[in-house]
């Protein structure tokens, strides 16, 4: 449902996320974030504030949550969706779903989820669904079909991450095709990436640089090619 909000089909908006941290509950041999429960640094949140100032938020189609787990940091990813609380845009989470396992936290992500009017989108891949209760999954959607995405059975891994080096890549040059809105996300040490990619999330800027800075790199770098910044 989240991709098909207002302006989702125009290429010059952007979906902004923000992985506040990379820290996760789970470590998963092919996280292509490269998150692990020992995982240490977060989003500074001045630097984000100033950096939000920037933004035209009328090229924003939507904004995200993720990294990192959600469910074991609610207070900072909480943080950086009250500093956009302001613009009435569709905000979504991704989650490897773990919380459905124990009531008590269950009931803890259900709160964060309504707190912020969040969207949610639970991994379907084999490791993750080891930590699930699919049964809980299964009737939350069932009972919120308009808020709860289950991914069906994934196992389409992308070559970054922990997996950098170790598996077969082709490139099929999305980012030079996608035509939707614009995936960037800001990563804990403050770099920005672009995420309209199979094969690595290239980093295009970082928040000591204006949003416009950063859009005319990445719409340039989407008419001309990403070579400058991505190794295949």
């Amino acid at each position: 449902m989240i991709l098909d909000q207002p302006n989702s089909d125009n290429p010059l908006m952007y979906d902004l996320s923000f992985i506040y941290t990379m820290r996760c509950d789970l470590e998963c041999p092919f996280c292509m974030y490269n998150s692990r429960p020992a995982s240490i640094g977060s989003i500074n949140l001045s630097s984000l504030a100033g950096w939000l100032k920037t933004v035209d938020m009328g090229r924003i189609a939507s904004f995200g949550v993720y990294g990192g787990e959600v469910s074991v940091d609610y207070v900072g990813f909480g943080a950086c969706l009250d500093l956009v609380a302001k613009w009435d845009l569709p905000r979504f989470v991704i989650t490897n779903g773990t919380w459905s396992t124990s009531s008590r936290k269950t009931w803890e992500f259900l709160h964060f989820v309504n707190q912020y009017g969040l969207y949610v989108v639970v991994s379907g891949t084999p490791e993750h669904r080891r930590y699930q209760d699919r049964k809980v999954l299964e009737t939350l959607q069932a009972k919120y079909p308009e808020a709860i995405r289950l991914k069906s059975l994934e196992e389409n891994y992308h070559a970054m991450g922990k997996l950098a080096g170790k598996m077969l890549f082709s490139c099929s040059q999305k980012c030079m095709s996608w035509k939707r809105a614009l995936r960037l996300a800001i990563q804990p040490n403050g770099t920005i990436i672009f995420q309209n990619c199979d094969g690595v999330y290239p980093v295009v800027g970082n928040l000591s640089e204006s949003f416009s800075e950063i859009d005319t790199r990445v719409q340039g770098m989407r008419e001309t090619g990403f070579s400058v910044c991505c190794p295949y």
